[in-house]
């Protein structure tokens, strides 16, 4: 089967086209804010590689591949080629499978020489190739390092067009702050395009040091384009930083990545603000507080927060109830299913466009409305009650911390308030 023909053929970018406005309509509701950086560099033309670090499975691939305005063709694991059914669907709709070291069992063949001719032949034909480049998803901030495989292709599709094609990698960082969780944040982050003719002069001299230093050049490149947080203890530190930060001076999403990364160039080799951190946050768990009671404390609760509370409770009521089986149906799913954390997302996604569709086809018919202006109506109130739910339990969430935090003794309010006053200091 030819992967050019694949890639033309208008009924597979239709299906394309309907794919990708289904995966925006699904991360558009599984995400509360989804950010794209970095805009200016999505006008290219083919061919080119687009990479990317690889925390949450599959969703990696549609959070990529969406604001792309051409097809892609995806790398994709070979295991899931396995299934006869999965084969056949998989290679109609842009993967190409690559086997990796743990794919294959001792003694198997690992030939990946049909996945780099498919490769070569989307790229000859100005085509868009995505590849993890980590060569496997772990659900953490930093980046891992990169395999090979895209230095290898790029030099080798190059050669034989005998370094022509004028290709490019476009690097992207993706940095999710809870990847399996429903509304949670996420960045994408595009980068410049990094031309791959620029270094046939270094492949031509040394091919294999070349494929090396290159390979590290692009892992540099999408390290800078993240939340690079290094390792566990990195994770977890600078993952409390953000919650101190964003509670003290709230900011827009975009604000809040690149305050990330200055923070973890700036403090994450700080033993001692650290260790100061780790502490603060273990005498808040002791103490059954949070770090939103303690800054709430400060700024105590407005008095349109309290209507809110107060006057919105009906609304809220009536939000849960159409929402609540919705919601916990695709979390159930994902639970039962018992799949590696990673793929809880895309089953909550996959699952949520029924339940969710469901719920709003039913919701005129539930209240009576039959008309179709009055069902619409009913449709978008629904969608607006669940909004207002997510506000109010915002809401709801500051007004219990702050109760926790000022139901402890007095002396223990005051020694977390200059535990907290003394970390935020140091990080501004």
């Amino acid at each position: 089967m030819s992967y050019k023909n694949i890639r033309l053929h208008p009924v597979l970018r239709i299906i394309y086209f309907f794919l990708r406005v289904y995966a925006w309509v699904g991360t558009r509701v599984f995400y509360r804010r989804r950010t794209v950086l970095g805009a200016e560099h999505l006008r290219f033309d083919g061919p080119a590689i687009v990479i990317s670090n690889h925390p949450s499975t599959l969703m990696d691939v549609l959070n990529v591949g969406i604001p792309i305005r051409q097809e892609m063709f995806f790398l994709a694991n070979y295991g899931l080629f396995k299934h006869p059914v999965s084969n056949w669907l998989l290679t109609r709709l842009f993967c190409i499978p690559v086997k990796r070291r743990e794919d294959v069992a001792e003694g198997e063949d690992r030939n990946n020489d049909a996945a780099f001719e498919a490769s070569f032949q989307h790229l000859e034909a100005s085509g868009i190739l995505y590849i993890a480049a980590e060569g496997v998803s772990w659900m953490n901030r930093w980046v891992r390092p990169f395999k090979t495989g895209t230095a290898r292709i790029a030099f080798s599709v190059e050669q034989r067009n005998a370094w022509n094609l004028d290709m490019k990698i476009i690097p992207v960082g993706l940095s999710y702050n809870t990847p399996n969780l429903f509304r949670s944040d996420l960045v994408v982050h595009f980068g410049a395009p990094v031309k791959v003719g620029e270094w046939r002069q270094a492949w031509q001299q040394d091919p294999e040091k070349a494929v090396d230093d290159f390979t590290s050049h692009l892992e540099q490149t999408v390290r800078s384009l993240t939340i690079d947080t290094r390792d566990e203890t990195g994770e977890r530190v600078v993952g409390h930083w953000e919650e101190m930060l964003q509670h003290s001076a709230p900011v827009s999403a975009e604000a809040a990545f690149h305050r990330s990364q200055n923070i973890v160039a700036q403090h994450i080799d700080n033993q001692q603000l650290v260790e100061k951190t780790e502490s603060y946050f273990s005498r808040l768990a002791k103490a059954g507080a949070n770090d939103l009671g303690v800054q709430m404390a400060f700024t105590g609760i407005k008095t349109g927060q309290m209507l809110m509370l107060m006057l919105g409770l009906p609304f809220f009521i009536a939000g849960w109830i159409f929402w609540v089986i919705p919601c916990f149906l695709p979390w159930w799913l994902a639970k039962k299913m018992k799949l590696y954390i990673g793929y809880d997302s895309n089953v909550k996604v996959l699952a949520g466009s029924f339940t969710f569709g469901i719920a709003l086809w039913w919701a005129p018919w539930i209240v009576g409305m039959h008309n179709q202006w009055s069902a619409a109506l009913v449709i978008l109130a629904c969608i607006a009650l669940g909004y207002f739910v997510e506000q109010y339990q915002d809401v709801w969430k500051k007004w219990q911390s702050y109760r926790r935090f000022r139901n402890l003794p007095v002396v223990e309010q005051q020694a977390l308030q200059a535990q907290r006053a003394e970390i935020i200091q140091k990080l501004f």
